[in-house]
């Protein structure tokens, strides 16, 4: 295990820990029995103890944090990569919004875990019984009610953590589906502020908020009372412990000491086990969370074997064409090489797009062929690297033009130079730089400029296949025209998809695909 050598020095620190914690009840134990008793030295001892399973505790706190964050960048890497590879249908279909919601959630519920409450468990158990074998040597009948708790509890929380369990699962889907619905409003920044008031948009807030804290609502009021009610239960007993004590001490005329020893005894004894019965509420988020990831994995989208190097021809031999049960056209057949230029052509609803995404393999297919090979057999990976797909939705992150010029792709100073000098970006270039700052969705950018960003930055990445699905579709044509024309002076060495809902001129194509 990667991270072994920091588990095993958690376990070591929470020894000591557990030792350091127990010292003070056994020296008062030892110190009541002995001739010296309790002296000023010894009582410095003891706060010496105390202090040092104080330092001990924070030493811990200090070596989990700072591991957390590899620990933490590792686990969500690996659940985003998760969902990268999940097919693209059912990405769609769960929202990207909802699984990075319950991505955040798992991360957070393995760390929580891992670094805490795994460890806890043990320590907790080890004082425990440290703590019922001490009482056992000074009254047998007190160690066999403490040991009957442990049962009513463990039990009790086994019962409870089974149905949170389930309930969890449903608040996890009811509140990352709930911010889904509102995160699709709140990001539609343009259509907010025309808003005259925001009245009618509370209103339709209203049923997902109310999805998100009435599932934390239901889970926590069950929680809570069952969790009220097994403390109700320890907090008798130590009550009763503790009557039954004083009616000894009134009645056999003890030591003191014995009663001393019972206050510190008892109350941790009881801390111990609400520590373990918490850990292992928070085991049930990380159980959640692995079945979680299970679903991603099950999701998987299908890989070839064979890598290819570039894509050389694109061969279309498909009976019919379909989404689900529902055929869009049938009988699509065509030959391409390097060099061809394909406008696809035909009615909304005929599949233009459905047809352009089985090229990069967002969807399955057996009747498209890559070099004269089954596309269903090469690599997902060699498909992609030699595809680019663009649509009229361009993705701007906030950050520089650099950053987005280079999202996603390999930084070179010597492309950053040629992209500095192409007339694509002439116009963007003319008030901008490549720091300047792009806002979220680029608010700052004119659709043009957007579609222009986007086209410089496939461009620049010297695919054998470029794909163009209506990406001037939002802009004026004269923007339309200044990316056709850089389109065509980097045909030659690529095929080239087209789809535009306006007529295209003869310039921009040599072949033509109808549907």
């Amino acid at each position: 295990m990667k991270y072994r050598k920091f588990f095993l020095a958690m376990i070591g620190i929470v020894i000591i820990s557990s030792l350091a914690t127990l010292a003070s009840p056994v020296l008062i134990q030892i110190w009541s029995r002995d001739n010296i008793g309790f002296t000023n030295q010894r009582i410095i001892g003891l706060v010496v103890v105390l202090l040092i399973a104080a330092a001990i505790e924070m030493v811990f706190i200090c070596i989990r944090e700072k591991f957390a964050k590899n620990f933490n960048i590792k686990n969500c890497t690996t659940m985003l990569n998760s969902m990268f590879n999940m097919k693209y249908d059912e990405i769609n279909e769960k929202g990207p919004m909802n699984l990075i919601e319950r991505i955040a959630i798992s991360v957070n519920s393995f760390y929580s875990y891992y670094t805490e409450d795994a460890i806890k468990i043990w320590s907790s158990l080890a004082i425990m019984v440290s703590l019922i074998l001490m009482v056992f040597f000074i009254n047998p009948t007190i160690a066999v009610v403490l040991i009957t708790i442990i049962p009513i509890n463990y039990f009790g929380y086994k019962f409870l953590n089974k149905e949170l369990m389930l309930r969890s699962k449903k608040m996890q889907e009811s509140t990352s589906s709930g911010w889904q619905e509102i995160l699709s409003i709140v990001s539609q920044t343009d259509y907010l502020k025309q808003l005259p008031d925001y009245e009618r948009l509370f209103e339709q807030f209203d049923p997902s908020l109310k999805k998100i804290y009435g599932s934390m609502a239901d889970i926590n009021i069950y929680a809570q009372i069952s969790s009220a009610l097994l403390k109700s239960i320890n907090n008798i007993t130590s009550v009763l412990i503790m009557v039954f004590l004083v009616m000894d001490y009134v009645k056999l005329n003890q030591s003191p000491v014995v009663l001393i020893l019972y206050t510190i005894i008892l109350p941790l004894f009881f801390s111990q086990i609400n520590q373990l019965t918490h850990s292992n509420l928070n085991k049930r988020d990380m159980i959640n969370s692995k079945k979680f990831i299970e679903e991603l994995n099950q999701s998987r989208e299908s890989d070839g074997l064979i890598d290819i190097e570039s894509i050389e021809t694109v061969d279309l031999q498909i009976d019919a064409l379909m989404i689900e049960d529902r055929v869009l056209s049938k009988n699509i057949n065509g030959s391409y090489k390097k060099g061809s230029i394909v406008w696809i052509k035909g009615s909304s609803g005929a599949g233009k797009s459905t047809l352009l995404k089985l090229i990069p393999k967002f969807r399955e297919s057996d009747k498209i062929k890559i070099n004269e090979i089954n596309i269903a057999k090469i690599t997902n990976k060699s498909i992609r690297s030699s595809v680019e797909y663009l649509s009229q939705s361009v993705p701007i992150i906030k950050g520089t033009l650099r950053d987005n010029l280079f999202l996603g792709k390999n930084y070179s100073l010597e492309i950053e130079n040629d992209l500095l000098k192409d007339p694509i970006l002439h116009t963007i270039l003319e008030n901008k730089n490549m720091d300047t700052v792009i806002l979220e969705g680029g608010s700052n950018l004119s659709g043009g400029e957007k579609q222009k960003i986007a086209i410089a930055r496939a461009l620049y990445n010297h695919s054998d296949v470029l794909i163009l699905d209506e990406i001037t579709s939002n802009i004026d044509k004269e923007s339309a025209n200044d990316i056709f024309d850089r389109i065509i002076a980097d045909s030659n060495d690529k095929i080239t998809f087209i789809i535009t809902h306006d007529d295209l001129s003869e310039k921009y194509y040599n072949i033509i695909l109808n549907l």
